[in-house]
């Protein structure tokens, strides 16, 4: 990866310390290499991105440039919370559990209180602040990553975080969840508009038993928008109470 000629020998000795993959800790190579000085370690990382042959990632780690200034990342998953503490979410969760094929190259986080975007190598990485709904989540396969009763939650939530309705859809229709823990997050964190709009998307995905549709129903309000923030014009779906505005497939039909 890098070439001799063009580093020092102390480059040399930090690039043979350092892992071969993933985040190269500043703190682990001190205490690797307690014969250099820490300022010594600090400014010879420093040369090091300088070079394009390590990327700083934050205060503190870096990570291996497959590429002049091009990080290597393994695991986009582990990085992106590494950077932003929280859970996998919306699009991420949905592929984290195998509910889409496509292997994003945007990552997204689901924080208490920031809201942030980078971009590192072909990835971005958002996170989004999701204030008291910030929970339900499990430490699955090396990461945190919100339930899969959660995800549908988040996913309904915010679909344009997921791909929008239809793929949200789809993909509640491939999952197996345990339904009275759907129906908890719905309670515990929406409102009545959001159950709504739940019922009739689960409708769509046609594996929801009836029991947890007619509980979603309850209370029902009259000419809920399905996305507020898309044109005001849509069709009817009186049983729900809801306008949709977002053409709403079926699953599968």
């Amino acid at each position: 990866m890098e070439n001799n000629y063009y580093t020092s020998p102390t480059e040399q000795l930090i690039l043979e310390t350092a892992p071969d993959r993933g985040p190269i800790i500043i703190e682990d190579l001190k205490v690797a290499l307690e014969e250099v000085s820490g300022q010594v370690v600090r400014n010879t990382l420093s040369s090091l991105v300088r070079k394009g042959i390590l990327y700083r990632l934050q205060r503190g780690i870096y990570l291996r440039c497959e590429e002049p200034h091009l990080p290597v990342i393994d695991d986009p998953a582990k990085l992106a919370l590494a950077i932003y503490p929280g859970y996998l979410a919306f699009f991420s969760a949905l592929h984290h559990w195998g509910l889409h094929e496509y292997e994003p190259f945007i990552v997204t986080v689901a924080t208490r209180d920031r809201s942030a975007e980078r971009g590192i190598g072909q990835y971005t990485i958002h996170a989004v602040a999701m204030g008291r709904r910030a929970q339900g989540m499990v430490f699955h396969e090396g990461v945190y990553v919100s339930t899969l009763e959660k995800t549908i939650f988040d996913c309904i939530y915010k679909p344009n975080r997921s791909g929008g309705y239809n793929l949200v859809v789809r993909a509640i229709a491939d999952s197996e969840p345990e339904w009275d823990e759907v129906l908890f997050w719905f309670q515990e964190l929406g409102s009545q508009s959001l159950r709504q709009r739940a019922g009739y998307i689960l409708s769509k995905a046609g594996n929801a038993p009836d029991w947890l549709l007619a509980r979603l129903k309850e209370d029902k309000l009259d000419n809920i928008w399905l996305d507020p923030s898309a044109a005001r014009r849509g069709t009817r779906v009186k049983e729900w109470g809801i306008i949709d505005n977002a053409r709403v497939r079926v699953a599968y039909g």
